[in-house]
């Protein structure tokens, strides 16, 4: 018996949100896909990008006791070396360390011994957000150095671009008014949903990568294989998502139940207590 297809219809399009997605997308062996990724990196970085060539995208650590690094997506272009990335989640609003780890530890791993330092390339951690990373700065897209008190940078070699994609869904569709950062941000959220695909169309035209992009969602769209592969990744986002919930909601009520236990031996009324925790009168009972 045939299996049903996990594809909601025949022309529905793969979420590039989802991280397997997001990498086949800018590592698929054709020449559109290439096309894309260096288009993107143009669009990101600021400056013309050429000779975008993949590298593996596991990185050793140079004892057994180092965190290893498993990149999205790793490459080199001319002077510079790139990890790419798609995060949904920001675990234990910890993401700014990670990134800072891993354009660390890229610089470090592309400079070998005996270099000349005016040959090391610079390293950039470009991270694709599916979440607010810093709600006190309202562009979509930040770009982060090391600088002393008076904002003065070293060398420049380290660097982190966060791209918020939050920030960029209610910006208006006005192609017109979109810069490119802003109009990538569409593209990955606009490209699974059906009632944005006019929209969608008239984005590709004004965008040679996002074109490239297309045609290559397009093509592994048509992959069974990567539909089941999307499936399983929001699955595992919904687990990651309900365990976080389910946490805090162990923590709130943990919290609240201290607070009854403190009124309590002050001395506080029941029915005070109740109001001021909303816990039943059965349940501060349980906790004398």
């Amino acid at each position: 018996m045939e299996m049903p297809s996990l594809r909601p219809s025949p022309t529905a399009l793969l979420n590039p949100c989802a991280d397997p997605i997001f990498k086949i997308l800018f590592t698929n062996e054709s020449k559109e896909s290439n096309i894309a990724l260096t288009c993107f990196l143009t669009d990101i970085i600021g400056k013309k990008v050429s000779n975008v060539v993949l590298q593996p995208n596991e990185l050793s650590g140079e004892t057994n006791t180092d965190k290893q690094s498993e990149f999205d997506i790793n490459c080199k272009i001319e002077g510079k070396v790139v990890n790419i990335e798609m995060q949904g989640l920001n675990k234990d609003n910890h993401f700014g360390r990670r990134a800072e780890y891993h354009v660390a530890h890229l610089y470090n791993h592309y400079v070998t011994k005996g270099l000349d330092w005016k040959e090391t390339p610079k390293a950039f951690q470009i991270s694709v957000l599916n979440f607010i990373f810093d709600d006190s700065e309202k562009d979509c897209i930040s770009y982060y150095l090391m600088r002393n008190q008076n904002g003065r940078t070293i060398a420049r070699m380290l660097n982190v671009i966060f791209m918020e994609l939050p920030k960029i869904e209610p910006v208006p569709d006005d192609i017109s008014l979109l810069t490119p950062v802003q109009m990538w941000g569409k593209f990955f959220l606009y490209a699974s949903k059906p009632e944005k695909t006019e929209f969608f169309d008239k984005l590709a035209e004004c965008n040679r990568g996002i074109k490239m992009a297309v045609t290559v969602l397009k093509n592994i769209s048509q992959d069974e294989i990567n539909w089941y592969h999307e499936t399983r990744y929001w699955m595992h986002v919904s687990d990651e998502k309900t365990m976080i919930n389910a946490a805090e909601r162990r923590g709130r009520a943990d919290g609240i139940q201290q607070v009854a236990r403190n009124a309590i031996k002050e001395g506080l009324p029941t029915e005070q207590i109740a109001k001021l925790t909303g816990l039943t009168v059965d349940e501060i009972n349980k906790l004398k």
